[in-house]
């Protein structure tokens, strides 16, 4: 009977230990007090996204216009309707 005496008791002392590491940390966690200094490489990021999303663009405009969906010369930002109309306007020229 001893025994599970002690052992209620060293449970109990774990359990307060527990309770009070976890107090500690909520408050740690709530209020943190790390200053991160801004990243140099951040700044291209937006850079990187638009010309990620215009060659993404690019590409179903490219898709668009071989599936015809739009005319051809008559899109904005499509590489082939810029082609055609280059072409266009070289004949013209001629």
């Amino acid at each position: 009977m001893k025994f599970f005496r002690c052992a209620a008791y060293v449970l109990f002392a774990i359990s307060l230990c527990n309770l009070g590491f976890s107090a500690y940390m909520y408050r740690e966690l709530r209020t943190p007090n790390v200053i991160v200094a801004p990243d140099p490489a951040l700044r291209e990021i937006n850079e990187h996204s638009m010309i990620r999303d215009t060659q993404i663009l690019q590409g179903i405009l490219m898709i668009h216009h071989d599936r015809e969906i739009h005319p051809a010369g008559k899109q904005d930002m499509c590489p082939l309707c810029d082609e055609h109309n280059r072409s266009k306007n070289m004949m013209v020229q001629q």
